[in-house]
């Protein structure tokens, strides 16, 4: 008993009573004063939050539509300029005749006016002819240089409207951005183009007109590489990524002039949280994060998108300006709160004293029995709840030493019970763990039984599946004694037989069979002649009992109800595995016979879009797009079905005979694992090495454009059969419009004859032997 004495000790509670009724006073007093300021504090922060919000993404949205105002209106000014007759007439004019002082001088002129317009931030405006090469600027520093490389000449050359590029650095590494049109002829020949090149500022201009003098606000525009274009507080992030792009990305801004050849580490900021925000601006159009490391705390930001470019605004202002009223309001509820704790605390100290000293008593003679006084009783002095207390204390006290022997018995009896339950139910885990990984169900059904076999040691295992026609349990594995004979033999038993394998599959309960001396009519097996004892238990699957797991043992009364309990959960588990390996066969067998649906489909659809062109192999040389004959040998095109890019070379020299190396780079478009076609790149020095990161940008880019060719095959596929349906409904729509017979045949036969072309339509109706026809051409 004294051995207890120690364990009570550590389990008594430290804090007293008293404190904890002070403790709970205090906490009932408090509770309703600190949620009503939890939630002024809660309501104050959300008000200016969604306050502050409203008017982030009001300022956003202003400041982006100021942004596309003058993008847009700068763009139909270009365009109409574009248009003016002198510039028409330098560029019409053949070479000789541009030299004459006239067509020149007016063609300069007006380009003078224009790059001093409104204003000061262009820099320049230019003629450019088709092939990119300037033949006026307003600035001569330009004139007859090279833009063809420039961003904005391919979208002018191949698009049919305006254009303006991102922000980009110019040659002494000054930032601007170029607006572009197209000069063409009135019949619509395209014979130049008119570029407007502006200072990069102009873009801080418009960002400091929307966002007003002496502001706190932070105003950022982004372009879809997320490199800043403008920021108000900060220029000189300008041309700065804000976080580090990937490999491609960062090639394509170097080679788009929006970035300076560095690394790529260099020219951003790192703001991996704006970036997410940015990220997921198109659901969360307001977050907070850090975008002014020179400033504590993070910043308010609201996004909106320009409607022209797809570009992003950011407007933000530091978050501690709107949460200023609420920080002072919780200083103000800290300190209502302690004096409201100091106050209470004395008032429910005194109180609590009162009723804990009595209290006190008796857990002093609660002590003295742990000690192993157990003639130790509490005195009653009063009658109330404190009193009964007492008297149930003597109460207890006096049964304590007749049960503690028989609850130290029974404590030992239930501990080995639960000790064995505990190791069976370990060794099932165990054997569950090992049957959940696999997949294929006869290694499942030979793995199970082997495992059961072993782990819980009994004479024999073996596993019964019910036939289709439900008239036989077929054994499908098994382990131990003559288990090799039986399965050789296809052993099986009929359902219906007295046995426990068929009672347990038409019951769908374990059936138990302690002795064979008792129940020697279960045990007619030849094959094991040893068994004592027997357990089946039943597989389930959607309440239909699948199969029967017949477990035996050499001893008798080996089972009983607990066992069958423990058991059943590792034939549950059984059944879930086979059901589930059962599944995983089938959706692989289903997704192969997919995958090869889908192969087949999207190869006989190419191949079909190919028939109908005449051209399928193009060639483009820097300057135009030709066709090319379709000579790919049937070998390379083999290899590069396995979706990796191949480098060939060629023996040639300088005339294109036989002689020098040249390495030439084939990439494959791959379509749903499908090879659609090919992309062969050469570079401009036939000895050149392809690099890992040349063939990974070729790859990139191969990837994108047989998804676009694939789009665009499934789009033109649309537009013809939308173009079909069309023309049907068109013509039911007349046909059904028709009030007559005769009306109904013309307008059935012109219909026929709009489809079909220049063709004779004849329409013939059977009357009874006559015959009544109509004819269009």
């Amino acid at each position: 008993m004294s051995q207890g004495a120690p364990v009570q000790s550590q389990n008594r509670p430290t804090l007293s009573l008293q404190t904890r009724l002070v403790s709970f006073v205090l906490l009932v007093a408090l509770l309703p004063l600190l949620i009503i300021s939890t939630r002024d504090t809660l309501q104050t922060q959300q008000a200016l939050t969604s306050a502050a919000e409203s008017s982030l993404k009001s300022s956003a949205v202003q400041t982006a539509n100021s942004l596309d105002t003058f993008i847009q209106s700068t763009l139909d000014a270009i365009a109409f300029e574009a248009q003016f007759a002198d510039f028409k007439t330098y560029l019409e004019s053949p070479p000789a005749e541009r030299a004459q002082a006239s067509i020149k001088a007016r063609a300069r002129d007006l380009l003078d006016k224009l790059s001093k317009k409104g204003s000061l931030d262009i820099i320049s405006y230019a003629l450019v002819d088709p092939q990119g090469k300037v033949l006026l600027d307003s600035a001569n520093l330009n004139a007859q240089n090279d833009e063809s490389h420039e961003a904005y000449f391919p979208l002018v050359q191949f698009g049919g409207r305006p254009v303006v590029t991102a922000v980009t650095y110019s040659a002494d590494k000054t930032t601007s951005i170029t607006f572009a049109s197209k000069v063409v002829r009135e019949n619509g020949d395209y014979i130049g183009i008119l570029r407007a090149k502006y200072n990069a500022a102009v873009l801080q201009d418009v960002i400091a007109n929307s966002v007003g003098p002496g502001t706190d606000a932070s105003i950022v525009l982004l372009d879809q590489l997320n490199i800043r274009m403008a920021d108000s507080q900060h220029p000189e992030l300008i041309l700065k990524s804000v976080v580090p792009l990937v490999q491609v990305d960062y090639l394509i801004a170097v080679e788009t002039h929006r970035f300076l050849d560095l690394p790529r580490e260099q020219q951003a900021t790192n703001f991996l949280d704006f970036q997410l925000g940015i990220d997921n601006a198109e659901n969360q159009p307001f977050f907070r994060a850090d975008i002014t490391p020179s400033v504590p705390g993070d910043d308010s930001i609201a996004v909106a998108f320009l409607k022209t470019q797809p570009w992003t605004v950011t407007y933000s202002r530091p978050t501690s300006i709107f949460l200023a009223d609420v920080q002072r309001q919780i200083r103000i509820n800290i300190i209502l709160v302690l004096a409201t704790l100091i106050i209470m605390s004395l008032i429910t100290t005194v109180i609590a004293r009162s009723l804990t000293n009595p209290i006190s008593a008796l857990a002093r003679v609660t002590d003295s029995i742990s000690h192993g006084d157990l003639d130790a009783r509490a005195e009653v002095n009063t009658t109330d709840e404190i009193g009964v207390l007492a008297s149930a204390f003597n109460s207890m006290a006096d049964q304590l030493q007749s049960t503690l022997v028989g609850l130290e018995r029974s404590v030992h009896d239930r501990t080995a019970d639960l000790e064995e339950s505990n190791l069976d139910l370990e060794t099932i885990a165990g054997v569950a763990r090992e049957i959940a990984t696999i997949r294929d169900v006869d290694t499942l059904l030979k793995v199970s039984v082997e495992l059961i076999r072993e782990q819980l040691q009994h004479y024999h295992v073996g596993l019964y599946f019910v036939d289709e026609r439900g008239e036989f349990a077929i054994l499908r594995a098994a382990s131990g004694a003559n288990a090799e004979p039986m399965l050789e033999q296809n052993y099986k038993v009929r359902v219906d037989d007295p046995g426990l394998i068929g009672d347990v599959i038409r019951t769908r309960k374990a059936s138990l069979a302690l002795d064979v001396g008792s129940e020697a009519v279960r045990f007619e097996n030849p094959f094991l002649p040893a068994v004592r004892s027997e357990i089946t238990l039943p597989l389930t699957s959607h309440n239909v009992a699948i199969a029967a797991l017949d477990i035996q043992s050499d001893v008798a009364e080996a089972f009983d109800q607990r066992a069958a309990q423990t058991l059943q959960i590792l034939a549950d588990q059984l059944a879930a595995a086979i059901e589930n390996a059962q599944l995983v066969q089938q959706v692989q067998g289903t997704l192969t016979e997919l995958n090869k649906a889908n192969r087949s489909q999207t190869q006989k659809s190419w191949q079909a879009a190919l028939d109908e062109r005449t051209v399928s192999s193009y060639e483009y040389d820097g300057r135009q797009v030709r066709p090319i004959p379709q000579d790919l040998p049937a070998e390379l095109r083999r290899r590069l079905e396995m979706g990796k890019s191949i480098v060939i070379q060629e023996y040639l020299d300088s005339a294109g005979n036989q002689g020098g190396v040249q390495n030439t780079l084939l990439v494959p478009l791959m379509v749903l694992n499908q090879l659609i076609g090919v992309i062969g790149l050469e570079q401009q020095d036939r000895a050149h090495i392809w690099t890992d990161d040349e063939m990974a940008i070729a790859e990139a880019a191969a990837n994108r454009a047989a998804l676009t060719l694939e789009n665009a095959r499934l789009l033109e596929e649309s537009q013809r059969r939308a173009l079909k349906e069309s023309t049907i409904s068109e013509a039911t729509a007349r046909i059904g419009a028709a009030l007559n017979v005769e009306n109904i045949l013309d307008i059935a036969a012109q219909e026929l004859e709009r489809v079909t072309g220049n063709s004779e339509i004849i329409l013939q109706i059977n009357t009874g032997g006559r015959a009544a026809a109509d004819k269009v051409r």
